[in-house]
């Protein structure tokens, strides 16, 4: 693209390049797309934070994390400051390897700086956290988010609630529905889904019933993954769930 531009010629600036690197990092080519950072800068041009944030991206989607954080000082050095989109970059990462003591500490990096971590930056550790079935942690990372005033999503509340489904504690991902709604979050599809599943999973059948049919009197349209609930969690067990508010045991 940059040979096109040259023989056309037009001079390749910041943001062609960018779209370059973009364009390798997207492909996994990342020696590639260091290459493209090194001729920037011969052509005198001067990366900025978009060029060193896809490169960290890239790198630790590759799983590369000692690469990312040696580009994160090598941004730095340059004079570039690390931004919130390169943290939540470097965070994600060290989550996926389920590196939880590196993704703290870029968190901890991150107040040392003075940048506000955001919804992005705790939903990710939330949900690490609960993949790894640390429960405790995940909700005091809740709490931290609240007392800086990061308001928590639908998907912070979710991933929390289906977290304590899968550890089995059934009460703690009904509570966590409680406190959802007192910050004013009202319960979505997935909320259902992730309740409604917990339920079947424990025989529960008439309180899933219950919850099925509270679903669909608010007005919300269920999902593939609904159905897909309904077949495998009360039909396939023999109950047959019923909209009127009851359910029938179609077992013998």
């Amino acid at each position: 693209m940059v040979r096109e531009m040259e023989r056309s010629n037009l001079v390749p600036n910041v943001v062609s390049f960018n779209g370059i690197v973009n364009g390798f990092c997207k492909k996994g080519m990342m020696v590639e797309a260091i290459r493209v950072l090194d001729e920037m800068l011969e052509k005198g041009l001067v990366p900025n934070v978009v060029t060193y944030n896809t490169l960290v991206d890239g790198h630790c989607r590759m799983g590369k994390m000692e690469d990312a954080i040696s580009l994160k000082g090598l941004m730095m050095e340059r004079g570039i400051s690390p931004n919130i989109s390169t943290y939540n970059c470097l965070i994600l990462g060290f989550c996926a390897k389920v590196d939880m003591k590196g993704a703290t500490e870029i968190l901890d990096e991150m107040g040392e700086r003075g940048i506000k971590a955001d919804i992005v930056t705790y939903n990710t550790l939330i949900g690490a956290l609960c993949k790894e079935g640390e429960m405790g942690k995940a909700v005091k990372l809740l709490d931290e988010m609240c007392d800086l005033s990061v308001e928590p999503s639908h998907v912070t509340y979710n991933t929390l609630m289906d977290g304590f489904c899968k550890k089995g504690n059934l009460r703690a991902a009904l509570n966590m529905r409680v406190r959802m709604e007192r910050g004013r979050k009202r319960a979505n599809v997935v909320t259902y889904n992730v309740l409604i599943k917990c339920l079947c999973e424990k025989r529960k059948m008439d309180e899933a019933n219950g919850l099925l049919n509270e679903m669909l009197e608010k007005g919300l349209v269920p999902n593939n993954v609904t159905y897909d609930i309904i077949k495998d969690g009360m039909v396939e067990k023999g109950f047959v769930p019923d909209i009127d508010g009851h359910l029938s045991n179609s077992a013998s």
